[in-house]
């Protein structure tokens, strides 16, 4: 049975144990643990347990939005699939005709067929990748941080199909910085980033195709990695974009061994 909960106190062997098994510990975990300790505390997260004769065999941090009809599996702890099973059960139930995305460990085979089986969508793995320093190479070209004046202009290049729209990323900029790369008074570039957290993330980082392969999205990067401070920077990079990859790498990021993922959504019906 699911149920919501507030304490992980009881549970801490059961976290361990899913969480020593490189093929079941949640990405998010192990990028960091708070997603699953701080959850409590976080607006719109909730913690559910799946008790099965009288033993934990699941542990689920989602974030619920409503108004949006949206939900993400924040942290997914089972080597169970009659936990998985009755995750489900419990949305399908309550959460018709949301959309549900996860981010999954591609280790995780288990998981990965109950999606399949549910009719998910995957994209490509992601190659995790810090930023453990700031490039040395000094950058010539145009970086600025975002004013108002660049507004309209943003929005007109900004990517359309994401949640953080141009217009939500500047209602939320005590959360995100966003840096623009200009030439001759003309945006050419921008990088959405957050800023707000122990361990911030890119979130869209874009140049216009005439624009390419001349340093800028180096450039963004590095100005943002370098004020971001003592907090760490993490990225997600299709593991088949190698030209991308490339790019983090020159910007200071390096890659991540045993931290990958992937990513699945699923609408369940309103049926």
């Amino acid at each position: 049975m699911l149920e919501e909960i507030t304490s992980l106190d009881r549970y801490e062997a059961f976290i361990n144990e899913v969480c020593s098994d490189t093929n079941y510990v949640d990405p998010h975990y192990l990028y960091d643990s708070n997603n699953l300790y701080g959850a409590f505390e976080k607006k719109d997260q909730h913690v559910y347990a799946n008790i099965y004769n009288g033993s934990i065999d699941g542990i689920f941090v989602l974030l619920i939005l409503p108004i949006e009809k949206y939900i993400e599996m924040i942290i997914g702890l089972s080597k169970s699939e009659h936990a998985y099973n009755e995750l489900f059960k419990y949305l399908e139930k309550n959460y018709k005709g949301y959309r549900y995305d996860f981010v999954i460990n591609p280790k995780n085979i288990l998981l990965k067929n109950i999606l399949t089986s549910k009719n998910a969508i995957f994209e490509n793995e992601q190659q995790r990748m810090i930023a453990r320093s700031t490039t040395n190479k000094e950058y010539t070209l145009d970086v600025q941080l975002y004013s108002k004046r660049w507004k309209q202009a943003y929005i007109d290049i900004h990517v359309k199909e994401t949640y953080w729209t141009a217009e939500k990323v500047l209602s939320a900029l005590d959360r995100f910085r966003v840096f623009l790369a200009i030439h001759q008074e003309q945006l050419v570039g921008y990088l959405d980033v957050t800023y707000a957290y122990k361990q911030n993330e890119p979130y869209s980082l874009i140049v216009l195709p005439k624009y390419q392969n001349l340093g800028y999205e180096q450039a963004l990067l590095s100005k943002a990695i370098q004020m971001n401070g003592i907090n760490t920077m993490m990225t997600l990079v299709d593991v088949n974009e190698k030209e991308e990859i490339r790019i983090y790498e020159e910007a200071g990021f390096e890659r991540i061994k045993g931290q990958n993922s992937v990513f699945a959504t699923i609408t369940i019906c309103d049926k």
